[in-house]
């Protein structure tokens, strides 16, 4: 049986991998073989998401290697270039755009074996952001770009890539969403808060480590006086916020108990892309403290909203949002309807 490699470092990239595992292990065409990269303080969380997806045939870990960006990835490329003698895939799949994605996709373009780009074409065109560059190289060598949504398109386009390399196939992460659902909707973590549905606001931002930090504070103050305000994962010791009423700092929750909260929150408040495209699937109002986004999709037509560091912008949307004002439509972009790795392993298997 043919081989196809899977490579995944961090959770998002997992989540784009993992149905994509499923599918091939259903179809039998392609075994798939799952490469993680994971520090032991990572294994937990993997385990969990795994077994919630099955856990797959075969696992290999490679792992992390602290170090500069360039001999991290270096590290990994020579992990991977074991591995690919020993396994000789006939594909390799790097999940997102991580220091893995890009060493896998680099180990394999030198090795002559081809490379699959997942969620090709995406562009925040901010080169400052690691993630950008890893982008730019992943499609530069790949011999197939699966998109996600419609600026995917136009950017490969436009960079010169053939028409019969991309092909439009929506966003495997929202088959991950789909599946874990089911499971989030079991969860009891707002009884276990005591949290009312849409009555309270998500805030992934960690305080010590946000850039504009005296900014960051005044937001959470104001928003805390009128509303229930979360904050995962920040120290409970945070002498500026301990105090602040309305301000309740929890440890941070597993993924599905976190797929729970943000569902039923009123908005999320977030310095990160990580949940942007389930945000918008979920309905979920979103603001973003960034300038640019690599899924404009989210913002045209889903709940995102980009609030780059602006206190009284911030404000307004969550004023807009709160009073129940901000009664605009939003859509799901097409082909989110977590069929996407199906559509992939379609691809891949008729030429297989």
């Amino acid at each position: 049986m043919k081989k196809i490699v899977l490579i995944a470092q961090d959770r998002a990239a997992f989540l784009h991998v993992a149905p994509l595992v499923n599918v091939f292990r259903k179809n039998g065409v392609f075994e798939p073989v799952l490469v993680r990269v994971l520090s032991p303080g990572n294994r937990a969380e993997h385990d969990a998401l795994a077994a919630a997806f099955g856990s797959p045939d075969e696992l290999r870990i490679i792992e992390t290697e602290p170090g500069s960006p360039v001999g991290e990835t270096a590290s990994y490329m020579l992990a991977f270039e074991r591995i690919f003698n020993e396994l000789a895939p006939d594909f390799v799949i790097p999940g997102g755009h991580d220091s893995a994605s890009l060493a896998g996709a680099l180990a394999a373009a030198k090795m002559g074996i081809p490379v699959a780009s997942l969620d090709a074409g995406l562009r925040s065109y901010d080169r400052a952001e690691p993630e950008e560059i890893n982008r730019l190289v992943i499609d530069s060598v790949a011999a197939l770009h699966f998109v996600s949504e419609h600026s995917g398109i136009y950017n490969l386009m436009n960079e010169g890539f053939a028409d019969e390399r991309i092909i439009f196939v929506g966003n495997t992460a929202i088959d991950s969403l789909v599946t874990l659902m089911e499971q989030a909707n079991e969860s009891s973590v707002l009884e276990s808060l005591s949290l009312t549905p849409k009555k309270f606001v998500t805030v992934l931002i960690e305080p010590k480590s946000s850039g504009n930090r005296d900014l960051f504070c005044k937001v959470l103050e104001s928003l805390a006086a009128s509303s229930t305000v979360l904050l995962p994962g920040s120290s409970a010791s945070d002498e500026a916020l301990g105090g602040v009423e309305g301000l309740r700092m929890i440890d941070m929750p597993g993924y599905i108990d976190m797929l729970r909260l943000l569902r039923e929150s009123a908005f999320v408040l977030t310095d990160s892309a990580e949940f942007e495209a389930e945000l918008t699937v979920m309905n979920v109002p979103c603001l973003t403290l960034r300038p640019t986004t690599a899924r404009p999709s989210t913002v045209e037509i889903g709940t995102n909203v980009l609030v780059a560091p602006d206190e009284e912008e911030i404000l307004k949307r969550a004023s807009l949002i709160l009073s129940g004002k901000q009664s605009e439509k939003t859509l799901i972009p097409e082909k989110w309807d977590g069929a996407a790795a199906k559509r992939v392993a379609e691809v891949l298997e008729r030429g297989a």
